[in-house]
C-alpha cells in the first residue's frame, strides 16, 4: 500500500543511471552462455525440454523448477537494488558483501529462497541471488510511485493526468524517466533472457485504477496484455505477471481480477494481503465462516471490490498459479513481533490450503520503516513461522 511506504524505491529510476546492467555488464550467465537466439524460437518457448527445465514454468496451478514442484517464501527487499551508484537514501545502500550476507541470512533461517525486488539496477542483485542459488523476481515498476521519477515524490500513477497512466501513460517517458515502462520492460526483459536465477518478471508492484474502457472493463486488461507481450517477444523464457493487491483494490479485484489474469500473457497471479483492504487477525480475509473459499462466480466475487479469497478461489477457477507476493503487519516492540509471527504464520498456512505456491514477506530490512521491517540479521520469531507453510 503506498501509504506505507514513506522512503520506498520504485523500479524505474532510470534517471539515475538505473540502466546500469543495459550498459556494458554482462549479466551472469551471459559469460558461459549463448544468446537465446540459438536456443529458443522467435517467438515461442525454448525449443527443448532440457531448456525449459533451466527456468521456472507453470504447469495448471503449480510452479515446476528443474523438473520438480517448486513452492517457496521468501521476502520483499524493493531497495536490494540500491548501491553506491545510485539509491533513495543513503542508509538503503548495501555494499555487496552485506547484501550476500542478509540474502543468507534469510534463506538459513527462514527456508526463504525468492526475492521480490525494484529492478532499477538488478545486476549485483541477480549475481548475488545465483551465488546462493536463491531466485528473484524483478518488479519493473512501482504504482505507488516512489522514487520512479515522479513529478513528486510518493505520486501514485493514479494522480497521473487524471488516472490515464495505465491507459496510455506507461507508453511514454513517465517524469524524470529517459525511457518508458513498455520500453524498459523490453530492455531489461531482453537482456537477462537467458538467466535462470530469474523466477518472473512482475510488470508493475500494486498496479491499481478506476479507469474503464469504452466495454466498462478496467484499463490494467489491454496494459497488462500489452507490456506481457513486449516482454515475451523478446524473452520466452521467463515468466510474466502484471502484479497487484486483488484484494479489494480497485481495477484487479473481483471481476477485474478474473479479467486480467485470465489472459494467456498472464503465466500466474498476485494478491497482497494487508489490512487496509482485509485484516491482520483474519488468516483469509473474505473466507466463508468455515475459512473455505467463496463461490469464485458468486455476486461477491464478481464485485470490484472482492477481497483475498475471491481472488483465491478465481485463481483456482482459472486454474492458474497464485502468489502472495506482499503480507506485511506493523511490529515494534517484542510483544508485538510475536503477535505478528504467529498470525503471519496462520496467514501462511491458510494461503497455503487455497493454493498458494508462494508468499513473501513485507519487508527484509535492517532499518524498521514504520514497523514493517523484519531485520534478516536479527532473530525475528516469523523466521519459524514463516516454515509452516511447507
Amino acid at each position: 500500500m503506498f501509504f506505507r511506504r514513506t522512503v520506498a524505491v520504485g523500479s524505474l529510476a532510470i534517471l539515475a543511471g538505473g540502466l546500469a546492467a543495459c550498459n556494458g555488464q554482462p549479466s551472469p550467465s551471459q559469460s558461459s552462455s549463448s544468446s537465446s537466439s540459438s536456443s529458443s524460437g522467435p517467438t515461442g518457448s525454448p525449443t527443448s525440454a532440457s531448456e525449459k527445465s533451466r527456468f521456472v514454468q507453470v504447469d495448471g496451478r503449480d510452479f515446476v523448477f528443474g523438473g520438480k514442484p517448486l513452492r517457496f517464501t521468501g521476502f520483499n527487499m524493493f531497495d536490494a537494488a540500491s548501491s553506491e551508484r545510485w539509491q533513495c537514501e543513503p542508509h538503503h545502500a548495501l555494499s555487496r558483501d552485506e547484501l550476500k550476507a542478509q540474502f543468507k541470512a534469510l534463506k538459513d533461517k527462514s527456508g526463504a529462497t525468492v526475492i521480490r525486488f525494484w529492478a532499477f539496477q538488478p545486476y549485483r542483485v541477480i549475481s548475488v541471488a545465483k551465488e546462493l542459488q536463491m531466485l528473484v523476481i524483478p518488479v519493473f515498476e512501482d504504482g505507488p510511485g516512489y522514487c520512479t521519477g515522479a513529478p513528486q515524490e510518493g505520486e501514485t500513477k493514479e494522480k497521473y493526468e487524471g488516472d490515464t497512466y495505465y491507459g496510455q501513460g506507461y507508453k511514454k517517458p513517465y517524469g524524470k524517466n529517459e525511457y518508458s515502462l513498455r520500453d524498459y520492460a523490453r530492455m531489461v526483459a531482453e537482456h537477462y533472457k537467458d538467466e535462470p536465477t530469474i523466477a518472473a518478471w512482475m510488470i508493475v508492484n500494486e498496479a491499481e485504477t478506476r479507469q474503464r474502457d469504452g466495454d466498462d472493463k478496467s484499463v490494467l486488461i489491454e496494459m497488462a496484455r500489452d507490456v506481457a507481450r513486449v516482454i515475451k517477444d523478446v524473452d520466452p523464457n521467463h515468466l510474466v505477471t502484471l502484479g497487484s493487491q486483488s484484494n479489494g483494490a480497485m481495477g484487479v479485484s473481483g471481476q477485474d481480477f478474473r479479467d486480467i489474469y485470465s489472459l494467456p500473457e498472464m503465466d500466474y497471479t498476485e494478491v497482497h494481503d494487508w489490512a487496509s483492504y482485509g485484516s491482520d487477525t483474519e488468516a483469509m480475509p473474505g473466507a466463508n465462516a468455515d475459512g473455505s473459499l467463496p463461490d469464485p462466480n458468486s455476486d461477491q466475487c464478481r464485485e470490484r471490490g472482492a477481497k483475498l479469497a475471491c481472488s483465491f478461489a478465481i485463481a483456482k477457477d482459472l486454474n492458474k498459479p497464485i502468489v502472495v507476493g506482499e503480507i506485511g503487519i506493523k511490529a515494534k516492540t517484542p510483544s508485538t513481533v510475536q503477535r505478528r509471527a504467529k498470525l503471519i504464520g496462520d496467514k501462511a498456512v491458510a494461503a497455503k490450503e487455497a493454493g498458494a505456491v508462494g508468499y513473501l514477506l513485507w519487508e527484509a530490512s535492517d532499518v524498521n520503516r514504520e514497523g514493517y521491517g523484519i531485520n534478516p540479521l536479527g532473530n525475528d520469531p516469523v523466521f519459524e513461522q514463516l516454515k509452516r507453510f511447507f
